[in-house]
């Protein structure tokens, strides 16, 4: 089956594109015929066609200018019988060409706009328009066969929003690469115990909290250390408070190729977003990052940050309420510190995550949807 992604994802530097990578090698390995047409092209090697095409500079116009870039590409291709796989932001200018051609579409959600700006308020209207339109083309059986999600509660958000049967969204949860991301060879939580967030640096995130947490550890008594990796806007204040906090270490934006590595020397991985609607429906990558490395996990309590495939959470990964979350952290890390029972929790974290996350698996219902799509 010949495929098109249309993305806006940039392959470079991007870690929501993980996702992405993962599935199409998925795809290809079961010999699927792959085209990736995007704003770039990554340098890492990949199995698939990728095609890098124009994209404006200039916020608020890039979406507009890739996707104008794509029906240019797209009318000079024979689209009969071929799936296109589209981004939501750019979907009101990719999914008549597919109409129009034969094709079969889908509308790919990885989340709604996150960021808190003028920026995101444009785009949410963006997602709304691109959700009507799938849900009118489905309809109306002209070329849409559905879309996807990233969890159950970000299912319910769009079939209560837009006339879409639950059956039409394939909910792909957020993976890992077990060979890749190997669990921690510490026996112990140290001393200072080493605390880590990884991700976009950005206010909208619970990041402070999690400052907070790291200082009243310290006035408890217990030794801890607070690892920062990413970027965002909360960068430059993050770079000052460093270099005057002992207790917290900045790194700023890391390559992803290098994340197994350091969550090597880190014990804990926290989850500090807030019970917020674009949080709540989430699928985060970094918890089964930290969960396959053998990290124990602290978080706020909202579905969003829910194992996808079970109900309560174990005991090496604890939600609470973000309220009390910094207080509720402490006596859990007391409770780990008395257990002394590391290792063992580690190694029921890295199984979980071997069961459970592996990208052939979470990847798997969405294979099977694409597969049924052949004529």
């Amino acid at each position: 089956m010949k495929i098109y992604w249309c993305t806006t994802r940039h392959f470079e530097g991007d870690l929501c594109a993980t996702t992405q990578v993962a599935i199409l090698e998925r795809l290809h390995s079961l010999g699927h015929d792959l085209t990736v047409l995007g704003p770039d092209i990554p340098s890492a090697t990949h199995t698939w066609e990728h095609i890098q095409l124009n994209q404006s500079s200039m916020k608020g116009r890039r979406a507009w200018s890739l996707g104008r870039s794509m029906r240019t590409y797209l009318k000079k291709m024979n689209l009969e019988e071929s799936v296109l796989l589209i981004d939501w932001a750019l979907v009101k200018p990719l999914s008549s060409i597919a109409e129009q051609n034969g094709a079969q579409w889908l509308c790919i959600d990885r989340s709604p706009p996150a960021d808190a700006n003028i920026f995101a308020k444009i785009q949410h209207r963006v997602w709304k328009k691109a959700w009507a339109l799938a849900a009118s083309s489905i309809q109306k059986n002209r070329g849409c066969v559905g879309g996807t999600v990233v969890s159950s509660t970000h299912q319910e958000l769009i079939t209560s929003q837009f006339p879409i049967q639950e059956e039409k969204l394939c909910i792909l949860h957020a993976g890992v690469d077990n060979q890749l991301f190997q669990q921690t060879n510490r026996e112990s939580l140290g001393r200072p115990i080493k605390m880590v967030y990884h991700g976009k640096m950005d206010r909208n995130r619970g990041i402070l909290k999690l400052l907070l947490l790291v200082d009243a550890l310290e006035n408890s008594g217990i030794r801890a250390e607070l690892n920062l990796i990413g970027s965002g806007d909360l960068a430059a204040h993050l770079t000052r408070l460093a270099h005057s906090k002992s207790n917290l270490n900045y790194y700023g934006s890391v390559q992803h190729s290098e994340i197994p590595e350091k969550l090597q020397e880190f014990e804990i991985g926290l989850l500090p977003m807030p019970n917020l609607p674009v949080w709540a429906i989430s699928s985060p990558l970094k918890r089964s990052e930290y969960i396959s490395t053998g990290l124990l996990v602290l978080g706020i309590d909202h579905t969003g940050h829910l194992l996808p495939s079970t109900s309560n959470n174990p005991e090496w990964y604890r939600l609470f309420d973000q309220q009390s979350f910094v207080d509720d952290s402490i006596e859990q890390i007391q409770r780990w510190i008395g257990g002394g029972n590391f290792s063992e929790l580690s190694r029921n974290a890295r199984k979980y995550a071997e069961s459970e996350l592996g990208w052939e698996i979470t990847t798997q219902s969405f294979v099977e949807l694409i597969e049924s799509l052949e004529r």
